[in-house]
């Protein structure tokens, strides 16, 4: 997975940090949907906003100095997905291993729930 900085068109390598030639990060809303837009995984393809074509086409865009036109249906969708992801709540530990890992998260997820039904 990579994401292309929003503010200069280089690869960085998620789309929330900051970008390590331009220094800057996605601080305002539209920054963050668009920088989320600006992804892509070719691993796991449902992640994807947009094709590999239209994020180059958005990369020479940035690089131009001109700005980022996103289809205001892609620019909801990738919003509403942000929303949800940010609402969930959990356990700070499964947050904490869905970030290292998907099997480390099932298997964390298997047992807190075992635990769960254990103490019940």
């Amino acid at each position: 997975m990579f994401s292309v900085c929003i503010y200069c068109g280089e690869n960085k390598p998620e789309a929330l940090e900051a970008c390590e030639t331009c220094l800057k990060a996605p601080d305002s809303h539209s920054d963050v949907i668009h920088s989320i837009i600006m992804s892509y995984c070719e691993q796991e393809t449902y992640l994807n906003f947009i094709c590999a074509d239209e994020l180059e086409q958005f990369r020479q865009s940035v690089i131009n100095g001109s700005p980022i036109k996103i289809n205001p249906g892609t620019f909801r969708e990738a919003e509403e997905a942000y929303s949800a992801v940010k609402s969930m709540r959990g356990p700070q530990a499964l947050k904490h291993f869905s970030k290292i890992s998907h099997p480390v998260m099932v298997v964390t997820l298997f047992v807190f729930i075992a635990v769960l039904l254990m103490s019940a």
